[in-house]
């Protein structure tokens, strides 16, 4: 705030003296705004400070950004490169897929192909003396066989033969048999199973 003296020099006036010459207008000032001088200072020094580091911000920012492109452009160039090799391995795995797949059908087929030969064994160790085929038919892995025999036991005991035969022989079945003439014609049937 600041503060005019207009009255000059009223104490001396006040006591009697006269001067002879007129004093001036004595202006005081106080200088009760020199803590608010420095605060737009301050301001500007902050906003400068902030502008500043973020200038450093934005400029590392685009540096990293340059970076990750340039790493991308890297990446897509070794894959290029690789491109051919990936290719190669995705062949050998089909390849492999494919003889994986043809090595089982081999081994399926050599199972399958001792299957009829066992099959034939077992049955003929099953078959009693009385006892003959007329037809047998293979669907699949089913087998129905048609025969006659002499007499009833040895229609019984050929069926409990089979039936005891389980690592070859499963689900086996007999419906019945009936008395044609001389002989008794029967059937059975059941699945053969190729044991591991």
């Amino acid at each position: 705030m600041i503060r005019i003296n207009l009255l000059g020099d009223a104490l001396a006036q006040g006591a009697g003296k006269k001067t002879d010459r007129a004093e001036p207008m004595q202006v005081y000032a106080q200088d009760e705004g020199a803590g608010r001088s420095t605060l737009p200072i301050a301001g500007i020094l902050f906003g400068l400070l902030f502008s500043a580091i973020g200038g450093v911000y934005y400029i590392w920012l685009n540096n990293e950004i340059d970076r990750a492109n340039q790493k991308r452009d890297l990446l897509a160039k070794q894959v290029e490169e690789l491109k051919k090799f990936i290719d190669l391995e995705k062949k050998f795995r089909d390849q492999k897929e494919s003889l994986q797949k043809k090595e089982e059908v081999m081994l399926n087929l050599k199972k399958t192909q001792e299957l009829p030969v066992h099959f034939m064994e077992e049955l003929a160790n099953s078959l009693p003396d009385d006892v003959w085929f007329r037809e047998i038919t293979q669907t699949g892995m089913s087998v129905t066989i048609k025969g006659e025999a002499r007499t009833f036991e040895a229609v019984v005991l050929f069926y409990n033969r089979i039936q005891s035969r389980t690592r070859w022989f499963k689900n086996v079945n007999y419906p019945g048999s009936a008395k044609a003439g001389n002989s008794i014609s029967f059937t059975v049937s059941f699945d053969l199973q190729n044991p591991a």
